[in-house]
């Protein structure tokens, strides 16, 4: 969720900002735009030993808990690193790493209180210690305690003046509080050594101002909502909160106003919040594609599946742009409420507008094979993606498997024998092969493929599928036959 909306942003926080300007330029704004469950393996299939929960592990040492922690929270696992860092504290509880851990970890997962906690007993055990220092303002403002954020930065020793990191959130706090010619010199100081994501972020809001100081005639609310924007787009989503909820406090009618608002929630995953904004936001204007859209959105992850089609379908018909993203929801959506015929459609015009991936071929053919039971269908959406990816072993997976539903054998064959000669690792393809020798009857190649499956997909969705398959037609072999005596 958070990528996403990280890369969609600028596409859709941009159409945002040509409204502000419209608006406040007093134009009209509607001018603009008319695994199957896993069963239990048998010791053929053992469970992959990485898959063995760490909690379970007895008497393990302090180095070991650390050593674990560090693991998961390189591996994104942060619960679990969280688990581990635990417990090395509690065998050694005056040595900082383990609360240097939970601190990341608790970051990470947005817990801001227990990173605070964290970062308060780091500095008790390791006064001083300049990244945490950091991290304490980091948190602050995560937890929009912006003030003390602010003084705690301007407390900063002098040593890290020139800072790129500490100038930027020197910069964005001082517009906060509308300290503009600070905040300006405070961000041209960290341009000088940027780099990478930071440059980017510095250049958002240096943007902010240009693009107001453009806009000679516009009010100064207008420079809080642009300002508002790039705190979006750097995903300072607390700081674009704060800057708007003052704002409209005197102007509710400002619509896009609401939408930031309502963006900003969404990503914070407060979805209640998100739909109140943006119900505002559609109050004001019913026709704004990008409304229509985050209302969409909103109602998904609420679980408001009707509401979620409803919302998005509007978008499409306002020329909601890029059009890939609706009709992939429209898709998803359209699946699990088990409407495969609307879904098919939907995928059907994905498949249009996305021509780069191959990827995008296998749900549409699976729909039809598994739901739809329209396999001549299947063959035709993989025979693109063949004409579309020629070098592609996914490719001639998706004709195998098309070609074993028309009980084609022998060109299923081919066509997986071939995936396989250009990707021997692909799990899909050996699943399918498994497949292909169980429908004619070849059980050992079937188990060997199934477990060639399994081997490469441990755990995951086709994996899970392959074990489930070799666990049937192995207790069916296994188990005598009710015609025998």
């Amino acid at each position: 969720m958070r990528k996403f909306f990280a890369i969609l942003s600028a596409i859709v926080l941009a159409l945002v900002i040509t409204g502000l300007t419209l608006y406040f330029q007093g134009k009209n704004l509607s001018d603009l735009f008319g695994g199957e469950e896993q069963s239990q393996l048998p010791p053929e299939l053992p469970i992959n030993e990485e898959n063995v929960e760490l909690d379970d592990l007895p008497n393990l040492s302090y180095s070991e808990h650390l050593k674990n922690g560090n693991k998961l929270l390189e591996q994104g696992m942060y619960s679990s690193a969280v688990s581990q860092y635990v417990k090395a504290s509690n065998l050694e509880p005056q040595r900082v790493e383990p609360y240097l851990g939970l601190l990341q970890s608790h970051f990470e997962l947005r817990n801001y209180n227990k990173a605070l906690a964290n970062a308060e007993k780091v500095l008790e055990l390791k006064p001083g210690d300049l990244d945490t220092q950091f991290n304490l303002i980091l948190i602050k403002v995560k937890l929009s305690q912006f003030e003390e954020a602010k003084q705690l930065l301007d407390q900063f020793p002098e040593s890290t003046s020139t800072n790129p990191e500490a100038l930027y959130y020197k910069g964005i706090l001082n517009a906060l509080f509308s300290n503009h010619d600070q905040a300006k010199s405070n961000l041209n100081q960290a341009l000088n050594g940027a780099s990478g994501d930071l440059t980017e972020k510095i250049n958002h809001v240096l943007d902010s101002y240009q693009d107001f100081e453009v806009n000679q005639a516009a009010e100064e609310l207008f420079l809080d909502q642009l300002l508002a924007r790039s705190f979006n787009e750097n995903q300072e989503y607390e700081m674009a909160i704060e800057l708007l909820k003052e704002g409209l406090k005197s102007r509710p009618e400002l619509r896009d106003g609401w939408i930031l608002l309502g963006f900003a929630y969404l990503n914070l995953e407060q979805y209640q919040f998100a739909l109140t904004a943006l119900d505002k936001a559609y109050s004001l204007d019913s026709t704004w594609p990008t409304t229509q859209y985050f209302l969409g959105v909103v109602h998904k992850e609420l679980g408001n599946t009707n509401d979620a089609i409803t919302y998005f379908s509007s978008a499409l018909s306002n020329n909601f742009e890029p059009e890939v993203v609706i009709q992939n929801y429209l898709a998803e959506l359209y699946f699990d409420s088990m409407d495969y015929e609307k879904a098919a459609i939907a995928y059907e015009e994905v498949l249009k507008i996305n021509q780069q991936d191959v990827e995008a071929f296998v749900r549409p053919v699976w729909i039809q094979i598994e739901y739809l039971e329209d396999p001549e269908k299947a063959l035709n959406i993989a025979q693109s993606a063949l004409t579309l990816f020629p070098e592609s072993a996914m490719s001639y997976n998706l004709m195998g498997w098309s070609y074993i539903a028309l009980e084609d054998y022998k060109n299923a064959e081919i066509n997986l024998k071939k995936a396989l000669k250009i990707d021997p690792e692909l799990a899909a393809a050996h699943q399918n092969l498994g497949l292909l020798y169980q429908e004619i009857g070849d059980t050992d190649q079937a188990l060997e493929y199934y477990q060639k499956a399994y081997q490469f997909d441990v755990g995951g969705s086709i994996g899970n599928l392959a074990a489930t398959r070799y666990n049937q037609l192995l207790q069916d072999t296994l188990t005598p036959s009710s015609n025998e005596n």
